[in-house]
């Protein structure tokens, strides 16, 4: 049974929540940029684009937060370079229209070439790695009266979770407490397992990780965490799976009360880790928008890859 577990692990980690090596398209700039700024206008340009609301801006920094990470399975530098991970989507967002700032929030000791990096392990609890993320954003923006927005993958999207929990309930742990106030204006995750993940039930019996306990069914850490964790101001979320992501089922990335869902449809490639590394592509998807007083979901074709989708997320909120 335990052999079995191992395959099983070894198989779903081939697939992506824990890449072996980023692929090559992730460490330089898309082959042809032409065709991705095209893709990525007519996605945002798409009659789902609603009118502005005061204060939103595409001149923002936007945290980037990584996730889990199979130390097992790391056998390259760019496995835990922020640089490479992140370089498409930083291009797609660029392209897409971005003048906001970047910053790659790495919490993994062997991670490089992160704006800010933590001394972490997977045996790092996820309320742990919040909190290092709560205070890296309160020093830097929170208390000089700036907002920052995020967009997370996977594991990340549960760090950005707990670091605005943490800040709403104004909890106190053993490693101390999160900070006063956050201002997150917008928070768009990737494949996130809200309820969990499958993936890590297996995990944790073969590895024994934290973080792999943190993201069972039922944890007592998901238990934890708000179901629409708000920053002061307000914070609008965005949550979108693929139901082709066989790490993370589209119901886990989209069960969280959010203001926004979207869900890839079946059958078109998009793995877990595409989530961030696509940059290029036309897909079905469809979508829910909560402020819609029809509440109901929408399908639309001929739209970009969740990056560029996440580009309206940042930039707009009530209604695309």
């Amino acid at each position: 049974m335990f052999r079995r577990l191992r395959h099983v692990l070894a198989v779903l980690v081939a697939v992506g929540l824990s890449a072996t090596a980023v692929p090559a398209a992730a460490s330089a700039a898309p082959r042809n940029p032409a065709a991705a700024r095209s893709v990525a206008a007519a996605s945002v340009g798409s009659a789902a684009v609603a009118a502005l609301r005061n204060g939103n801006s595409n001149t923002e920094t936007v945290y980037l937060v990584h996730g889990i990470k199979d130390p097992t399975k790391a056998r390259n530098a760019a496995f835990y370079d922020c640089a490479s991970l992140w370089s498409n989507a930083e291009w797609t967002l660029r392209n897409a229209g971005w003048h906001g700032g970047f910053r790659t929030f790495g919490y993994y000791g062997k991670d490089s070439h992160c704006d800010k990096r933590v001394n972490g392990t997977v045996d790092s609890r996820i309320q742990w790695v919040g909190l290092q993320l709560a205070w890296d954003i309160y020093n830097n923006y929170s208390r000089h009266g700036k907002s920052v927005d995020i967009l997370a993958h996977s594991m990340g999207g549960l760090v950005a979770r707990a670091a605005i929990t943490g800040v709403q309930k104004h909890a106190k742990t053993k490693w101390g407490k999160f900070p006063p106030y956050l201002y997150v204006e917008d928070a768009v995750t990737l494949s996130t397992p809200f309820t969990g993940t499958n993936w890590a039930t297996t995990c944790l019996a073969v590895n024994g990780w934290e973080q792999c306990s943190d993201m069972r069914p039922g944890s007592g850490f998901l238990k934890w965490c708000n179901q629409n964790p708000q920053a002061k101001g307000g914070t609008d979320w965005t949550l979108i799976g693929s139901s082709d992501d066989d790490i993370v089922t589209s119901g886990s990335a989209t069960c969280m009360n959010a203001g926004h869902k979207v869900i890839y449809a079946a059958h078109q490639g998009l793995e877990h880790m595409d989530m961030i590394f696509k940059w290029n592509g036309s897909f079905t998807l469809r979508y829910i928008n909560y402020t819609d007083r029809k509440v109901r979901w929408y399908t639309t074709t001929r739209q970009g890859p969740p990056v560029a989708w996440g580009y309206k997320s940042l930039y707009y909120s009530s209604g695309w």
